[in-house]
């Protein structure tokens, strides 16, 4: 999975866009972009200039899968998503 992707799976569970910053950071959102010295991608919520909750994960898709799999259990537990 890529960033282009998981837009496009965040826009089909309902996740709205201006929640989630797709490679790169903004306040009051949830951020998935490759951490700074390459070694990997990292995945947290910004708020104040703080990074909370910080998951750094090996490669995109990882860091793409973890991201899409936190908002789709937080839209389920929201009773926004339903199970078949």
């Amino acid at each position: 999975m890529n960033l282009q992707a998981l837009g496009t799976a965040l826009d089909s569970i309902g996740i709205e866009p201006r929640v989630v910053a797709l490679g790169s950071r903004d306040e009051q959102c949830w951020c998935v972009h490759a951490d700074g010295d390459g070694a990997g991608w990292v995945v947290y919520w910004m708020e104040r200039g703080q990074r909370n909750h910080l998951v750094a994960l090996p490669d995109e898709s990882a860091a793409c899968e973890y991201l899409l799999g936190k908002l789709a259990y937080s839209q389920l537990v929201a009773g926004r998503l339903t199970l078949r």
